[in-house]
């Protein structure tokens, strides 16, 4: 049919016309661009309306954060370098920028040095003390290797949930001299020195003021209970004779009173071992929390592997060092993140136990900031300067610990 395009039937019933096929086209293709933009325009109300859900709804804590972290963070930053005394509120000067005094005056302070080191005791007993325990007592409970487990996975996490002040106050009364480390030590001492001084009197029939038996006396008491006496036979023998006739449960009281050195943990107090207490009470307190970490872990662990290590004739150590540790690595650099942070901010019981004494010996880091914040005349900047001091020690042994687990360790998949 003459007048229809190339390329196309004419349709029955409609007229030949060349511009028909044209316009279509046009309208279909206006309608698809109408239908594409009316899309567009949804898609876009949508972003944005999730887009504002989103705000509405981290806005909130994301103030929060800045609110109750990062502003008291550049607070302290601020205060650590100023002359912030209380300000003119507590009688203090109006406060200005006063360089980084406070930063040498605690590089300088041998007590930030003893501090440091107390805390680094810390961090050391925390890894690689309260890590290995908690991952063997783990492992024996994983492996039902004890009997009841579960009776020592809660008497290993009870610590944990004891109040620290009342952790604290409990060990501080059992190494006080007085304590019953001390009472249970001397009634010992006193039980064996009693049974010898029986023998002694049952060896001579009874009470008997015998040169003999003074000499055995003098002896068992040793030079510390004969340097009691400037003529020690005669003085002992007239000491006895006022007890001749009374009961000889009196002699042996009166004589284990005298003679019986009493002991006591004071030596605790020494400098060089005064930190021994603290971090004992810190390893039997924490434990129990890595205990509960590497277990749960351990329970992810396919029971099949372990199985077939078994029947292929490993034993419990190689099963611990090529499945549970590599499997564990994640937890365990976990872990010792946790235990750096929390040993470098442990406050609450070293107070309560020692409240860094005696002597200072057993201050550490935060009770060293507390003291020179609250105490005396409170420094400011030289406390915000020391706050400042442990964070940074906390962030540089995290990195060393994940520089360590990126050389020599994998994570968990």
């Amino acid at each position: 049919m003459r007048g229809a395009p190339r390329g196309r039937r004419p349709v029955r019933g409609l007229p030949a016309r060349p511009g028909v096929f044209k316009k279509e086209r046009e309208w279909l293709f206006s309608g698809r661009i109408l239908s594409r933009g009316a899309d567009m325009a949804h898609t876009n109300r949508a972003h944005l309306e999730e887009r504002r859900a989103y705000w509405a709804m981290v806005t909130p804590a994301f103030a929060l954060y800045l609110l109750v972290m990062a502003f008291p963070i550049v607070l302290s930053v601020v205060l650590s370098v100023s002359n912030y005394s209380g300000g003119k509120m507590f009688g203090g000067e109006t406060w200005g920028f006063a360089g980084f005094g406070a930063y040498t005056r605690v590089f300088t302070d041998p007590w930030f040095w003893n501090a440091l080191k107390n805390n680094l005791y810390i961090v050391l007993i925390s890894v690689f003390g309260q890590l290995p325990l908690g991952l063997i007592f783990a492992y024996f409970i994983y492996a039902k290797i004890v009997k009841a487990p579960s009776f020592w996975q809660g008497v290993l996490y009870v610590p944990n949930i004891i109040s620290v002040i009342v952790v604290g106050l409990l060990w501080q009364t059992i190494f006080s001299p007085h304590g019953p480390i001390g009472e249970i030590v001397n009634h010992f001492r006193v039980n064996d020195f009693q049974t010898q001084l029986k023998g002694i009197f049952n060896a001579a029939g009874g009470f008997s003021l015998s040169d003999d038996v003074i000499h055995k006396i003098l002896n068992l008491a040793g030079p510390a209970g004969q340097s009691m006496f400037s003529n020690p036979v005669p003085e002992l023998r007239d000491l006895l004779s006022s007890y001749q006739g009374q009961p000889m449960g009196d002699v042996y009281t009166a004589l284990s009173n005298l003679f019986v050195q009493k002991w006591s943990p004071a030596f605790l107090t020494k400098p060089d071992v005064a930190m021994l207490p603290v971090l004992f009470v810190i390893l039997w307190m924490y434990t129990g929390m890595y205990l509960i970490l590497f277990l749960a872990n351990m329970q992810k662990i396919d029971a099949q592997i372990i199985e077939s290590a078994r029947i292929d004739g490993a034993n419990e150590g190689q099963v611990m060092r090529f499945i549970i540790l590599p499997a564990l690595s994640g937890t365990i650099v976990n872990s010792a993140i946790l235990a750096i942070s929390g040993s470098l901010s442990s406050f609450a019981l070293i107070f309560a136990m020692t409240g860094g004494g005696p002597s200072r010996v057993t201050e550490i880091l935060s009770i060293y900031m507390y003291n020179n914040a609250f105490l005396g005349r409170p420094n400011f900047p030289l406390a915000n300067a020391i706050s400042l001091i442990m964070v940074l020690i906390s962030i540089v042994l995290i990195v060393l610990t994940k520089a360590v687990e990126k050389r020599y360790g994998g994570k968990e998949d």
